[in-house]
């Protein structure tokens, strides 16, 4: 009896240690399958896509509206407008601009993406399951890694996909407009299609570092609504504080600058789009490494 319980205990161990050295393809492919067992994120995947296509649908019907209406001013006055012309009168930096109509509802998949890659973190915090996951991996930081490549895989492919699809419809809105020749040649069209699904990706890892960080669903999809769309309400505000500093303020914050992320040109007084991914990148780097450092000290 002796002899068969000592065996146990010293085969129980081995077996449990090949658990922890898994490849990081084989820890990607777990991560993978997490992510879509559950049949509620297609169709939030989907219904995401659906509704980020509307919103850009409508954005250029609205738009298409606004330069109708200034071309028949126009044409009541014996003036036939160019596209410069009619683009000019509006105002630069006025967002009315037609290069950025594949983005127009990229903001819908920034908010379901980063809510999503809160819950692939936090889920497994709730039930328990990280323990199993870091178990099997205990170096930890693989697991973010692979969850985070899978969320910025995911969020890039569904912006861009929306995007294309976005801006077919804003072709076809605006084909009785000929002075605009809105096509995939349009300066500025093809560098948003491809840029959009940057920032999402870059916002699904804030949100996977504030999930590390909490620990708790509710309170990372709060934070996350806060630091996208409260702190950028809040900028507004800071711009009527007396001082030039607090009017160049809000253009730090994470919207704004994934926002200039995506413009084109040069603004007076607004960052450039490749010093704003910067600042993009800065927030990501300012969230995920504390987020690396607890995931990798921090008891499950």
């Amino acid at each position: 009896m002796s002899t068969q319980t000592l065996n146990t205990t010293q085969t129980a161990p081995a077996q449990g240690a090949t658990t922890g050295n898994w490849s990081f393809l084989g820890l990607l492919r777990s991560e993978w399958i997490k992510f879509w067992s559950l049949r509620s994120t297609i169709w939030l995947l989907a219904c995401t896509a659906v509704a980020a296509v509307g919103v850009g649908a409508l954005t250029a019907w609205v738009r298409h509206t606004i330069f109708e209406t200034m071309i028949d001013q126009a044409s009541k006055m014996g003036a036939k407008p160019s596209a410069q012309e009619l683009q000019s009168s509006i105002g630069q930096g006025s967002g009315i601009d037609l290069y950025n109509l594949p983005n127009a509802g990229l903001q819908i998949a920034v908010l379901v993406l980063g809510s999503l890659a809160v819950l692939f973190l936090s889920s497994e915090f709730a039930t328990g399951m990280i323990r199993s996951t870091m178990s099997a991996t205990p170096q930890r930081l693989p697991v973010f890694a692979a969850k985070a490549i899978i969320l910025a895989v995911v969020g890039y492919v569904l912006a861009t996909v929306t995007a294309v699809i976005t801006f077919l419809i804003s072709m076809a809105i605006f084909s009785d407009m000929p002075v605009f020749n809105l096509g995939w040649d349009t300066e500025g069209v093809l560098q948003g299609v491809f840029t959009g699904g940057l920032y999402v990706a870059a916002v699904a890892i804030i949100g996977l570092s504030l999930a590390a960080l909490l620990k708790s669903s509710a309170g990372g999809v709060t934070v996350l609504v806060a630091l996208l769309f409260v702190l950028d309400f809040a900028g507004s505000f800071m711009q009527l504080i007396p001082g030039e500093f607090w009017k160049y303020v809000p253009q730090y914050l994470p919207s704004q600058a994934g926002g200039r992320f995506l413009a084109i040109g040069h603004v007076d007084g607004i960052l450039d789009p490749g010093i704003a991914g910067l600042v993009l990148l800065g927030w990501v780097l300012l969230l995920a490494i504390p987020a690396l450092i607890v995931l990798k000290k921090r008891d499950v």
